[in-house]
């Protein structure tokens, strides 16, 4: 059984690789505050598996109990291979830092930095010794590497995830049995963070209308599009331990 464990499955593109990977001989396990209620429906119709475990990922010992529970309820024996899809994300703060408060801004880190560090970190932890094949697949964005007024936070915790991505690679490196990680940003992918940053006052957002523009041309993918381009980046195997990768740039 392959297993692929995917946070924040509830909407947009952690709901869209979930419906796309519950399919025979794979498990997909929901990590979240909200399940979605068809999952398990059409893991059914499927001949997949679907699990969900609760979780409140703004909580840093939920994160690594979370982790504990679903690794206990594994048979090692019975797993083909794991992922773990660090999907779960938020955007706000909207607007300049001196504007943020101080609770915000922390849990704006500890969703989109400080959960995927602790969920990799066990994750490594409770496999250890195993010798199936391992993956990490953090979703990132364009926001890691530009700069944008008004995201100082986003673009903050994603350049953090991406350099999470390169240090925890190079600490696993290359030998066998090494659990392999690599960052995915899916492009502009036209979900309910889209709606919230179309709607933000300029002041707030400077480059707003760039992103109005993006969604009056048809110009982002949607969430289904994306799923499958990361689908296809994992299925291929056309990438190396601690990548740093943008879908637009694949030939997949």
């Amino acid at each position: 059984m392959h297993i692929t464990i995917i946070t924040g499955i509830s909407r947009g593109i952690g709901e869209a690789l979930a419906k796309r990977l519950v399919e025979p001989g794979r498990t997909v396990i929901g990590i979240g505050r909200t399940d979605h209620p068809e999952l398990a429906r059409i893991a059914g119709q499927a001949g997949g598996a679907y699990a969900f475990y609760p979780c409140d990922l703004k909580r840093a010992e939920a994160a690594e109990g979370v982790m504990e529970r679903i690794f206990g309820s594994i048979e090692p024996e019975q797993a083909a291979s794991i992922t773990l899809i660090n999907n779960a994300g938020m955007l706000e703060p909207i607007g300049p830092i001196q504007d943020a408060s101080s609770g915000l801004l922390a849990e704006h880190v500890q969703v989109n930095l400080l959960a995927p560090m602790i969920l990799v970190s066990a994750m490594i932890r409770l496999t250890a010794g195993w010798t199936i094949p391992r993956t990490v697949v953090n979703i990132s964005s364009g926001a890691g590497k530009k700069p944008y007024a008004g995201w100082s936070a986003y673009c903050a915790t994603k350049a953090g995830l991406d350099m999470l991505t390169r240090s925890v690679g190079a600490e696993q490196g290359e030998v066998e049995h090494a659990v392999k990680l690599i960052s995915v940003a899916p492009g502009v992918v036209d979900t309910g963070m889209q709606e919230t940053i179309r709607s933000t006052p300029k002041e707030k957002f400077p480059e707003v209308d760039r992103f109005i523009g993006l969604k009056q041309t048809a110009s982002m993918y949607t969430p289904e599009e994306a799923a499958e381009r990361i689908v296809r980046l994992l299925a291929s195997g056309r990438f190396t331990q601690g990548d740093v990768l943008d879908v637009r740039q694949l030939d997949v």
